[in-house]
């Protein structure tokens, strides 16, 4: 197992070597000039070329990618933000917090309903209950997360002013963007385990459990559910990586200074430096999580474990028969 971690892990630096070719590319071409937007409109020609070879902004592409990869693996650095005059890493790290939190609560809250919705919707199948938890997962899914959160500020904050609209500065903060965040994971995850469920609840090794007069809780909590977590653990992992990268439009919606608002500004202020150092940060943190997700198969399926293992032992005799032979 832990030669598996080790390749999946060496495996991220060619991954995050060639996303970060990719997003320099597409930033070295896109249209806006950061020393247009750092003067403002009343600046002069020669003030924007001053201050576009202060930043290096005059350079050739490849030039500017050289320094750029240098910079990133030699040194461990994003460079300053042109518009803020921080720096990237050091900015990200400040913000990885909030948006870490609001991650965390989102994805906990989407597990905690939508898992125990989707197990009742395939215990109780062709049925009321399964009905009623499909129609609310179909709600969920159609509904987007901007315009739920908009009507979230409007009822709680505007209307009955017991939440908070906007800002990070306490628990009280985060549930009004939790609620908006998580809606649409309760939704996704509800439908997936209702279909796994359904799908290995049919299995022999159920049905001959029920004959040996096991206990019907027992029977769905030991038995079914761990066979049929991993496309749940999946979607998971998925969305939890996606939200650690900031969640844009509710980060914005609400005024969060989390990773998804720092990007999307500087997205609008064409801050290369940023826009580079939170992607491949939302890269590495991906790769990250989808890792331990793979751990997680092992733990909760031991075939996958045994998998792993069974790949090993087959490299060390492959290897001690080649010593054996030579």
């Amino acid at each position: 197992m832990s030669k598996y971690v080790l390749k999946r892990v060496l495996l991220m630096i060619p991954i995050l070597i060639g996303v970060a070719i990719m997003i320099f590319t597409l930033m070295f071409f896109v249209p806006g000039d950061p020393a247009e937007i750092i003067l403002g409109n009343a600046a002069t020609e020669a003030q924007v070329i001053a201050v576009r070879e202060q930043l290096g902004l005059n350079q050739p592409y490849i030039v500017r990618l050289g320094s750029f990869l240098k910079e990133l693996f030699f040194h461990g650095s994003f460079g300053n933000s042109y518009i803020y005059g921080t720096d990237v890493g050091t900015e990200l790290m400040s913000r990885f917090p909030k948006t870490l939190a609001l991650a965390a609560f989102s994805i906990l809250l989407s597990t905690v309903i939508g898992i125990p919705l989707g197990i009742r919707a395939a215990t109780h199948a062709n049925r009321a209950e399964d009905r009623v938890s499909m129609f609310i997962s179909m709600v969920g899914v159609s509904m987007p997360n901007f315009w739920l959160a908009l009507m979230l500020v409007l009822l709680f904050s505007l209307k009955l002013g017991w939440l908070p609209s906007s800002g990070a500065k306490g628990w009280q903060y985060y549930i009004l963007p939790v609620l908006a965040n998580a809606l649409g994971g309760i939704a996704g995850i509800a439908r997936l385990t209702r279909s796994s469920m359904l799908e290995v609840i049919r299995a022999d090794y159920v049905t001959t459990a029920r004959a040996k007069g096991v206990p019907e809780h027992s029977v769905i909590y030991k038995h079914a559910l761990p066979n049929a977590l991993i496309p749940i653990i999946t979607i998971c992992g998925g969305r939890f990586g996606g939200q650690l990268g900031g969640t844009m439009v509710i980060e914005t919606v609400f005024s969060i200074p989390g990773i998804g608002a720092y990007l999307i500004n500087s997205i609008n202020n064409r801050d290369y430096n940023a826009v580079q150092g939170s992607v491949l940060y939302i890269a590495f943190t991906f790769g990250v999580v989808m890792l331990l997700v793979d751990l997680i198969y092992a733990y909760v399926d031991p075939r996958i474990k045994a998998q792993y293992e069974g790949q090993s032992k087959k490299r060390v005799k492959k290897v001690k028969g080649v010593g054996a032979g030579a």
